[in-house]
């Protein structure tokens, strides 16, 4: 009989297989899965409506990630610099799940 951590490991499983949803990525050089929600975030929510915003182009991602087993790759912090597959992020949050973890990321593009 099937555990629930069983379960939830085979559903990570196919939401992370390359052939469904999942690409191949590095994190600061190290391999895991990944899963891009490419929602963009209002820039004002973060600064405040009131904040004039003009010219700056901000991106923000959120991405899942599930570390392959030779990857040491910590649970990033908020304010930390990240680099995703040679793209430099800004960690504003990121929370544990098992063996995945949610990242909400930004950078400013030009």
């Amino acid at each position: 009989m099937l555990t629930l951590k069983d379960v939830l490991n085979e559903e990570a499983g196919v939401f992370f297989n390359p052939d469904e949803f999942g690409e191949e990525i590095t994190i600061d050089g190290q391999p895991a899965l990944g899963v891009w929600d490419e929602e963009v975030q209002p820039v004002a929510k973060f600064y405040g409506a009131t904040m004039n915003m003009v010219g700056v182009n901000t991106v923000e991602r959120n991405i899942y990630v599930l570390p392959l087993p030779e990857a040491d790759i910590p649970l990033p912090v908020a304010d930390q610099e990240i680099e995703i597959d040679g793209v430099k992020w800004m960690v504003r949050d990121a929370r544990p799940d098992g063996r995945i973890f949610k990242m909400t990321i930004f950078r400013n593009e030009s």
